[in-house]
This record gives structure tokens, sequence and C-alpha cells, in this order.
């Protein structure tokens, strides 16, 4: 398997994705997830590749470990665990930038897809090999 490179960003929590227990809302780590996703495929693509394929989830589990307050910076990277000839498996982690302790983990099984037919294709060496070290 190749060495796959971690994309990442860093956050700061406000008050627009904290809940009534006073902690950021279950929902707003998925959306994270989904936006680093995004940007990460995004950054090691072309327009042309981007305008011709696209991921659709087909799996996704969750695991909350910490909770994240208002002002705190968090630390968000992910990567491509694995693939196959039309999915990939993305894991995505955040954490406390200052500690680096995970306080969320996302694994996600995504389906490469040609956007016009929205069907499964294949994975080629042109759209994997950027995602990893040489």
């Amino acid at each position: 398997m190749k060495n796959p490179i971690v994309y990442t960003k860093t956050i700061l929590v406000d008050d627009s994705v904290i809940d009534h227990f006073n902690h950021v809302n279950n929902l707003a780590y998925v959306r994270w997830v989904l936006e680093i996703s995004k940007e990460h495929w995004n950054s090691f693509t072309t327009k042309d590749i981007q305008n011709t394929y696209g991921w659709m989830i087909m799996n996704h589990g969750l695991t909350y470990k910490k909770q994240a307050k208002l002002g705190d910076e968090l630390l968000l990277r992910t990567h491509i665990q694995d693939y196959s000839t039309a999915t990939s498996v993305r894991k995505t982690e955040i954490l406390f930038k200052e500690s680096k302790e995970v306080i969320f983990e996302s694994i996600a099984k995504w389906c490469f897809v040609k956007l016009d037919t929205q069907k499964p294709t294949r994975i080629t060496e042109e759209i994997l090999n950027p995602f990893y070290s040489k």
C-alpha cells in the first residue's frame, strides 16, 4: 500500500455550532468531515477531473471521544486509508490542536462515480497518485 498524504486544516469553534449542552453539536462534526473531504479532493485534482467524477458515500462510522467547546482550536486531518477498484475508505480525525488529543474519528467508505451517469467507475492511477507520496 502507498503512503497517503494527510490533508489538514485548523478551525476555531464559534457559537454557530454550540448546542444546548454548551458544546459542539454532533452535526457540526459531520459537516466538518464532509467539508475537509471535499477540500482534500479539490486540492489534489484538476477542475476537469472534478467536473467529470465525484464521490458518493456508502457507509459512515462516527466515534465521538471528547467534547469541543466554544473557542477551542481544532485540527482536522484526513487521508485515504484504503482503496479498491471503485471505492475508497477515508479516515478523518478531529483533535484539540494544542494537545493533539483525538476527540472525534470518522471512517467513511465512498464510491467513485462519473457525474453524468452517477454510476460507479474505476479509480485510475491518474486519480489516485496525487493522494500518495512517491
